[in-house]
């Protein structure tokens, strides 16, 4: 089949280009304030723009790492690590049980000096590490680790992840609602914590490994559901590496060492992060040793600089179309209810052109949830042909006078081209194309509703997660796909499951039950690249980078400042 040709695609943009500049070019494009982890952007704001107004206070010859974290409200908060466990800041203050490598499977003790699991999969012991300290000075017990686990169960804002593991434990419903006085299936005894679950989950340790505990006699005065918004982020307790130096709001923090840490000190013996409006230009102004992107604007930027240097990063980062079909309330939608027009979508757009022009050496094109290099994958292929999808269009009798209305929630500049793009090449076999960005996301993509397909991102924890969103009680996708339970053994079975070759074979399942229904239509993975100022911090050798949304060892104690 003859594809869009690279020129005709380019001026396809151009065209797009020019005409939104004519209605007004100008203004920093944000990322999505959604579900998904935010990115950096392109530049639009000045070099001065990025440098605080009131700088930090002179490090007095100490080895500083700068970091720097986009401005949002007051800007008087250090991370919360209950959402996207990630990066050095968090490591720095937080520790978890458990110490995840890069691949977010193998762990090492950290907080918990062992650990063990039932043969049935159902109970985990941990006996938590004596001596460690809080950074007022009090004691880190079993305790702290239990109370965190509850509190998070009650949280209003927090990741998945935590909540798809969390609820497992039994007694999880009961003590969620306020039927119960306590967690069932979580108990302490000494410096023991035993949790017992109600049907085995198989990445219930690497998710442990995620959890950063907070101290229980500080932050048990404050409200589950407001948590993620406390001032308790402006003035935390931990008991990581650092603590919290000084907060300048809208400035800037600075994290330094903490007395009570019992692990061996880092080489690094400052850390401040910045407020600014834009991590790309801080870099520029050498206001940011560490960041991550997977805009290429950005990273055609920052790959100018001679000081970054980039470490590419493969991970399971989905973008996908999402078909409205049918809610839990009754509401269906018409215009995506045959699978033919549903299929016809994925053959008129040539994936792969648009992913060799928007996305250079970043994205590759999907089939399914699982990678074309999965061993699990199963070849079946929607390969860019107009012809066929004008043939499943009339076949399914489809309305070319129905406007198909495409809702998004990124505002980068590459998603606002994917956009128009792909709404010329559905123009091209007959259909009348609006796209529409959103400003809510979650609540316009599962709530209101208004749109036959939805652009969406999922920086997945495993492939697991991708197939939970068809669980019939998955609580945001039952509102499109209608509680369909179906999918509901094998997605339960897929999150139960560790051992690889049983894996293996419910993947090869759900693959072909995705394929046969199409309610998601996969478009490509994103692969991301983490850039670290290599003229001002030495990274130790043999260090692997992972997923940048979550929390692995990095070797962090062994980095140095050099200039």
């Amino acid at each position: 089949m003859k594809k869009m040709s690279k020129r005709l695609l380019s001026l396809v943009l151009a065209l797009v280009l020019s005409v939104m500049c004519l209605s007004g070019c100008g203004g920093k494009t944000d990322e999505p304030k959604t579900d998904t982890p935010a990115q950096t952007d392109t530049p639009a704001a000045t070099p001065d723009a990025n440098t605080p107004s009131e700088p930090a206070p002179d490090a007095g010859g100490e080895k500083v790492l700068k970091l720097a974290t986009v401005i949002e409200g007051a800007a008087d908060k250090t991370v919360y690590p209950w959402h996207n466990p990630q990066g050095p800041a968090t490591a720095a203050l937080y520790r978890s049980l458990l110490l995840a490598d890069a691949n977010l499977t193998d762990v090492t003790p950290d907080l918990a000096t062992d650990y063990s699991v039932s043969p049935d999969g159902l109970t985990y012991t941990f006996t938590i590490k004596e001596g460690v300290k809080w950074s007022d000075g009090e004691d880190f017990t079993a305790e702290d680790v239990a109370f965190s686990i509850k509190t998070n169960l009650k949280v209003a804002s927090g990741n998945a992840i935590f909540t798809n593991a969390f609820t497992k434990i039994e007694g999880a419903e009961a003590w969620r609602d306020g039927s119960a006085d306590d967690l069932s299936g979580l108990k302490v005894d000494g410096n023991v914590v035993t949790i017992t679950l109600t049907s085995s989950y198989g990445a219930f340790i690497p998710v442990i490994a995620q959890f950063c505990i907070l101290p229980e006699h500080v932050v048990k005065d404050y409200d589950p559901l407001e948590l993620h918004n406390s001032d308790y982020w402006s003035k935390p307790v931990t008991c990581g590496a650092f603590k919290l130096g000084e907060m300048s709001a809208g400035n800037y923090y600075t994290l330094v060492p903490n007395e009570y840490y019992e692990g061996t000190p880092w080489k690094i013996t400052q850390i401040t992060n910045y407020f600014v409006p834009d991590l790309l230009v801080a870099a520029q102004a050498g206001n940011n040793d560490f960041l991550n992107t997977n805009v290429p604007a950005t990273i055609s930027e920052l790959s100018k600089l001679d000081f970054m240097t980039m470490y590419p990063i493969d991970i399971l980062f989905y973008r996908y179309f999402i078909c409205n079909m049918k809610g839990v309330d009754g509401n269906e939608n018409p215009v995506m209810q045959d699978k033919r027009v549903r299929e016809a979508i994925l053959y008129a757009i040539d994936r792969e052109t648009i992913t060799e022009q928007l996305f250079p050496d970043l994205a590759h094109v999907l089939h399914s949830g699982v990678p074309n290099d999965y061993p699990e994958y199963n070849g079946v292929a929607y390969e860019y042909n107009p012809e066929k999808a004008k043939q499943l269009l009339q076949e399914a009798g489809y309305d070319f006078n129905h406007t198909f209305r495409i809702l998004y929630y990124y505002s980068d500049q590459n998603s606002i081209d994917l956009m128009d793009t792909i709404a010329y090449y559905l123009g091209e076999v007959g259909m009348k194309v609006e796209t529409i960005q959103s400003q809510q996301g979650t609540v316009d993509l599962f709530q209101t509703r208004n749109y036959d397909v939805g652009y969406k991102g999922l920086s997945a924890f495993s492939i697991a997660e991708w197939y939970g969103e068809y669980d019939s009680t998955n609580a945001n996708f039952q509102n499109i796909f209608g509680g369909d339970t179906q999918f509901d053994a094998n997605s339960a079975a897929i999150a139960a499951e560790s051992d690889p070759a049983k894996r293996s074979e419910i993947l090869k399942e759900l693959q072909t039950m995705e394929q046969e229904n199409l309610y998601k239509l996969p478009l490509y993975t994103l692969g991301n690249n983490i850039f670290i100022n290599t003229q001002h911090v030495k990274v130790p050798d043999g260090v692997t980078f992972g997923n940048p949304w979550y929390l692995y060892d990095m070797d962090l104690a062994n980095w140095e400042i050099i200039g």
